[in-house]
């Protein structure tokens, strides 16, 4: 156990550059990354610390030049994943659920607001773009890198994804 008046302060640098400067606003940085690709706090909250559980415990920061790319890159695998998954659970209940139960759904769906309606309604691949490039102020080249795809798949990525939310919200405001 490690004597808690010699630990390093998160918020100090650290000077052997095998760790960011800011622990902390990594860690918030990332929570927030979180929020916007999944949706709910829980959801974003058990991502991000998987995330992190998964970069911290396999091989530490050992190897890794710049552990913010590193985390939200496992991040947006993560979610992926977790949104692949849900997908077949949801297709597989639409299919065994009474009519009226489907109703309730739709009905839940359409109680959110129109932004994170149109940004939940993006493909993982097009939403982690958006996310990334808006909320975390990424260029095109840095999210190509956290990606791994070229510039150009994140160009036209990006491109698709607004004009699906555009398209998406104008048809809501037509509805209303």
């Amino acid at each position: 156990m490690t004597d808690p008046t010699t630990a390093p302060d998160a918020r100090r640098p650290v000077t052997d550059g095998s760790r960011p400067a800011d622990v902390t606003a990594e860690l918030q940085r990332l929570g927030g990354l979180a929020l916007l690709l999944c949706g709910n706090v829980a959801d974003a909250e058990d991502a991000a610390a998987e995330a992190v559980a998964r970069v911290l415990g396999g091989k530490g920061l050992d190897g890794i030049d710049q552990v913010g790319p590193y985390l939200r890159r496992t991040l947006v695998n993560l979610v992926a994943r977790r949104a692949r998954r849900r997908g077949y659970e949801r297709r597989t209940l639409v299919r065994t659920r009474p009519v009226d139960s489907r109703r309730l759904l739709e009905d839940e769906v359409s109680d959110r607001s129109d932004l994170r309606r149109a940004l939940d309604s993006l493909p993982i691949g097009q939403r982690a773009v958006v996310v990334l490039r808006y909320f975390d102020d990424l260029s095109e080249r840095e999210i190509a890198e956290v990606l791994r795809v070229p510039v150009g798949t994140v160009k036209s990525r990006n491109a698709r994804a607004l004009d699906a939310m555009r398209r998406s919200l104008t048809r809501g405001d037509e509805n209303a």
